[in-house]
């Protein structure tokens, strides 16, 4: 999708002493994806996005100190402001004579095959806001939705379904039995389908795998059919040459406490506005800079 914003804004120029209104056509037409320079050992962040024929790009450079929960936001939906201050903060709407990314956007030392043709800085006053979401998945063969994230629909997840009582929500759990098998190992899903109602059971107890403890009803937890120790029930075999813990005729038990560690995907989405907004041949109170997408793996 791409966004346009068409400003029309009378200039005068004084010719030979007559002041003629001129109409100048500036158009922001940027798409909403933002890409990032630097990160958390800079000095500087700079969000910037550029577009070709003409090349032109908007640019907002600001401290990596201001944006502590910008980039890793400690609830979604959490909004911050910078305001512009054309020294620490700017905001710069450039053209240029040739595709400036690889030249000029994260570059200390510009190359000299690009050169800047217009440099308009937004003036002190104006504001960036940032509001910060984020999407936690697991990646683990469940669609979120089918792990009662928030049972209640009221927007809190801190009820969320936890089947193993482990303080991890199963849809950010890898683990969600924690019996050491990753949920995704234990066919949730077999036809990859996105419908979860023929997930591997394998002793038949109507519990699917990737929420059963002992996957094979024999009495021993499938993770303490681990042999070796190895916290990987998988690589056990039985005297039948199948994982043990599948394997319901053999119930030896090998007490293992060592649980997996668990991680986690977070897709941070960093919507960026800029407010009263004066760069000289526009004024405007509201410009949609776009988005940026960041994304982080969490270990539990």
């Amino acid at each position: 999708m791409r966004k346009s914003l068409f400003i029309l804004l009378a200039i005068s120029f004084l010719i030979s002493s007559c002041d003629d209104g001129d109409i100048i056509n500036v158009e922001l037409d940027f798409d909403e994806t933002l890409s990032l320079c630097g990160d958390e050992n800079s000095a500087n962040y700079v969000l910037y996005n550029i577009k070709n024929d003409p090349y032109e790009s908007l640019t907002l450079l600001f401290p990596v100190s201001e944006a502590e929960t910008i980039f890793n936001p400690l609830i979604s939906g959490e909004e911050r402001f910078i305001t512009i201050n054309e020294n620490s903060v700017k905001f710069n709407y450039r053209t240029y004579n040739g595709d400036p990314e690889g030249e000029l956007i994260c570059q200390d030392i510009p190359g000299s095959s690009v050169a800047i043709i217009k440099d308009y800085a937004a003036a002190s006053g104006a504001e960036a806001k940032f509001t910060s979401t984020f999407i936690d998945d697991d990646n683990d063969g469940v669609p979120t939705e089918d792990e009662n994230p928030d049972p209640n629909n009221d927007g809190d997840f801190s009820d969320a379904q936890d089947t193993d009582s482990d303080g991890i929500p199963d849809y950010i759990d890898e683990d969600d039995d924690n019996d050491n098998v990753l949920t995704i190992n234990e066919n949730p899903d077999i036809n990859n389908d996105g419908n979860i109602s023929d997930a591997q059971d394998t002793d038949g107890d109507t519990i699917p795998d990737y929420l059963d403890a002992d996957d094979d009803g024999d009495g021993v937890l499938t993770r303490n059919e681990d042999e070796n120790l190895d916290t990987n029930p998988r690589n056990d075999l039985s005297i039948n040459n199948i994982a043990r813990y599948l394997d319901a005729v053999v119930a030896d038990e090998f007490i293992q406490n060592e649980l997996i560690e668990n991680s986690y995907e977070r897709a941070i989405f960093v919507k960026v506005v800029v407010l009263n907004a004066d760069l000289s041949v526009l004024s405007t109170d509201f410009i949609d800079f776009g988005a940026y997408l960041k994304k982080i793996i969490i270990n539990d």
